[in-house]
């Protein structure tokens, strides 16, 4: 094998095999490159072999260049060459890349800066000031209410809350400060103790702020005495104040960050450091909550912060970067207390991070943009959650699609940072429970079966108890598309246009759901009893909408000229009594909770499924059901007493068939003829799918049960009039009439 070194370049060529016989070579030609401040290129690209002993000079090799700093490159690698790399998972721990051109201009780019070292007295005590790495950053200034990511804020001071509930006008917002992973706050309270927080995940974990100022998350330089001494806050403000006179005419030193390493007292303090050039900023951009601190607190405390006593402190501060090192002082076990900075506080052997003004800007400048249609308020946790969901964008325009029962749904249009406008989406912000089940569901029960057909979760992100999902659909594309909710169609068309359509979702778009029944043991009045899923309240509703006590068996009801059977006493005692009670039945997987605003149509009549936090294998039926529901009680045309009349005798001739496949009769002679015959055809078109899913089964009580779980809870349906409710207490009433009859004991009856 012939080695060739380009020395100027600290670059290795090999030509021929790298085997056990010129291993040691290679090793000899390494050993004689200079080792100090120089990273090493070996270039394969004519190399068509490496055997075991050439790995172990490579991994050598690279051990001893990480104990100066400095890196080995692989280039040019055959691809047998890095198979064998590869298998042994060394693909991973190798830097590796195209061609030597590559790799020399990533070394180029991140050659270290020179670090600019300064020594100076003051007051007989002799500083060291060394500056850090120069990387651009910029400094902002928050002015409003919001919610921001530790990550965001880098270190920081400002006025913020643990709680969002607790800031408002009337609460005084606690003084913070931030560092990392981590963040101390003092409330202006006098009866409240000072706290702290360590978090995980900078990037997706959020505070809420009323005024703050970044600083980012990299510092100047750090400054230290030559000698081991204790100073006080006055003179190291001064020597603060000298080092940016003679040094740095061009900028302020701003923001600190001081280590103390007091053995008996150690602590990290974050404030403050040019207290003028502080009150400028606050007068300019008019901090008003700065502005009280400052005036109630001048006379108390020597600096504009927070001190973290800890219980012991890492002497090896200067050989790391100081956010490991901060990750490592500033956790649940070190820290003892979190307070204000006395007057006569010393500080013993310090060494100083500071961090210039530079520029301050306002965040606005620099954040995602959310836009929103007038009409609805888009919270503050829940712009936090789409900051998090649409990292990729630079601007949002979202439009509130609709507030349901549990959720609130929104359509957004993304542009890119270049201000392309991106693919349509859907954002959904609901309790954290239900999004973490509607994603793993999604991802369980709808993209193995119908694909083409359902949303994709793009991301998921939480906020304390709330979360928010990213919704895209396969088909929509391009700038004109178009959504529109199954309602819309159910409300514009007739029966010729919406007949073929419900073919297509429930017969062929759906028939993986729903035409491949599997026989399991099902338990129908705990499978489908509202008060276990979101309607637990739902006894206390009637009795204060009705006046029905769910322990009355028969009730009156101004509609019906006897006592009917109380659905709500049904629902309260037969279904805990039955609840055990076990039937085999047709399974499918089932969306759990389908109606029309949960399908979405686009121009091009497309179907998509949304939100499936409730989808799993349970009563094949179960959502034809549901839709019933909708169709026969939640849409009824009810204006007036008269309308109420006209429709009870239609339902009473609608419910008197006893089996799946009997085919209703329509008997309604109101005025809204056309409207009850479009909802009954359909509920009738529903039973008809329910039927082929069971293969013919001819038994109509599951069906009943699940039509219960979604009748029964329209009383407590917000949106609805009262006479709905009314309506949905005796459409269940009727219902829990047939169960009862049905049942395999006498014991009800």
């Amino acid at each position: 094998m012939e080695i060739i070194t380009d020395e100027r370049n600290s670059c290795i060529k090999l030509k021929g095999r790298l085997d056990s016989n010129t291993s040691n070579d290679l090793d000899q030609a390494l050993m004689a490159l200079p080792e100090s401040n120089h990273d090493i290129i070996i270039d394969f690209s004519e190399c068509p072999y490496m055997s075991s002993a050439g790995i172990r000079i490579l991994l050598k090799t690279k051990k001893r260049l990480l104990l100066s700093k400095n890196e080995l490159y692989l280039t040019g690698i055959d691809p047998l060459v890095y198979q064998v790399l590869a298998m042994a998972g060394l693909h991973l721990v190798f830097n590796i890349h195209e061609n030597v051109q590559a790799a020399l201009a990533i070394i180029r780019s991140n050659t270290k800066q020179k670090k600019e070292t300064y020594s100076y007295l003051v007051d007989e005590i002799q500083y060291t000031y060394q500056s850090a790495e120069k990387i651009e950053k910029t400094n902002q200034i928050w002015r409003s209410s919001e919610i921001v990511s530790y990550h965001e804020l880098g270190y920081s001071i400002g006025f913020g809350s643990l709680l969002e509930s607790e800031i408002n006008d009337s609460n005084e917002p606690d003084l913070f400060v931030i560092a990392e992973n981590c963040s101390g706050f003092l409330s202006q309270k006098l009866d409240m103790d000072a706290d702290f927080r360590i978090i995980s995940d900078a990037k997706k974990t959020g505070i809420l702020i009323h005024e703050a100022l970044s600083f980012g998350h990299h510092p100047d330089g750090f400054l230290k005495l030559s000698k081991p001494s204790k100073v006080s806050i006055e003179k190291l403000d001064l020597a603060i104040r000298k080092l940016t006179e003679e040094l740095f005419q061009d900028k302020t030193m701003l923001f600190m960050i001081v280590a103390s390493f007091d053995k008996n007292a150690p602590s990290i303090t974050l404030a403050i450091t040019n207290k003028s050039e502080f009150r400028k900023i606050v007068d300019e951009n008019k901090l008003v909550h700065f502005d009280h601190w400052i005036t109630k607190s001048s006379e108390s405390n020597a600096l504009f912060g927070l001190k973290f006593s800890l219980s012991e402190i890492d002497s090896s501060l200067e050989e790391k970067p100081l956010n490991e090192w901060i990750k490592n002082g500033l956790s649940f076990e070190n820290i003892l207390e979190v307070g204000l900075v006395a007057r006569d506080f010393l500080i013993e052997n310090p060494i100083v991070w500071l961090f210039s003004l530079n520029e301050m800007k306002p965040n606005d400048k620099q954040r995602l943009i959310i836009e929103t249609n007038a009409g609805f308020a888009f919270e503050l946790h829940q712009q936090f959650l789409a900051r998090l969901l649409y990292a990729d964008s630079s601007k949002l325009m979202i439009e509130q699609l609709h507030g349901g029962y549990s959720a609130q749904t929104f359509r957004v249009a993304s542009y890119d940072h270049e201000g392309r406008k991106m693919r349509p989406t859907v954002l959904k912000i609901a309790h954290r429970e239900l999004i973490k089940r509607e994603s793993e569901r999604c991802q369980q029960f709808a993209l193995p079966y119908i694909f083409n057909n359902s949303a994709i979760v793009l991301g998921n992100e939480y906020y304390g108890e709330t979360g928010a999902l990213r919704y895209n659909f396969v088909g929509i594309g391009g700038e004109s598309s178009q959504l529109k909710w199954l309602t819309h169609y159910y409300l514009q068309a007739d029966m010729e246009f919406l007949e073929p359509l419900f073919d297509k979702i429930f017969l062929r778009i759906l028939k993986p759901w729903y035409g491949q029944p599997v026989t399991k043991t099902i338990f129908p009045f705990k499978d489908h009893d509202p008060t276990f899923t979101f309607f637990p309240h739902i006894y206390q509703t009637v009795n204060e909408l009705f006046g029905v006590s769910e322990d009355e068996k028969y009730i009156s009801v101004d509609e019906k000229s006897e006592p009917i059977l109380n659905p709500y006493w049904f629902l309260k005692h037969e279904f805990a009594r039955h609840r055990e009670m076990g039937i085999n039945y047709f399974t499918g997987i089932c969306h759990g909770d389908l109606n029309m605003q949960n399908i979405l149509l686009d121009e091009n009549m497309n179907v998509y499924l949304i939100d499936f936090s409730e989808t799993k294998p349970r009563s094949i039926i179960s959502d034809f059901a549901r839709l019933e529901a909708i169709f026969l009680i939640d849409n009824a045309p009810l204006e007036n007493s008269s309308d109420m009349v006209d429709y009870l005798h239609f339902i009473k001739g609608f419910y008197k068939t006893e089996q799946l496949s009997d085919v209703p009769e329509i008997t309604y002679k109101g005025r809204h003829k056309d409207e009850v015959n479009k909802n009954a055809l359909l509920a009738i078109k529903m039973r008809k799918y329910a039927l082929e899913s069971v293969n013919g089964n001819q038994d109509s009580i599951p069906y009943y049960i699940a039509l219960l779980e979604w009748a029964l809870p329209i009383a407590c349906y917000y949106s609805r009039p009262i006479e709905h409710k009314r309506l949905s207490l005796i459409v269940s009433s009727i219902l829990c009439e047939k169960v009862m009859a049905a049942m395999p004991d006498e014991e009800s009856k």
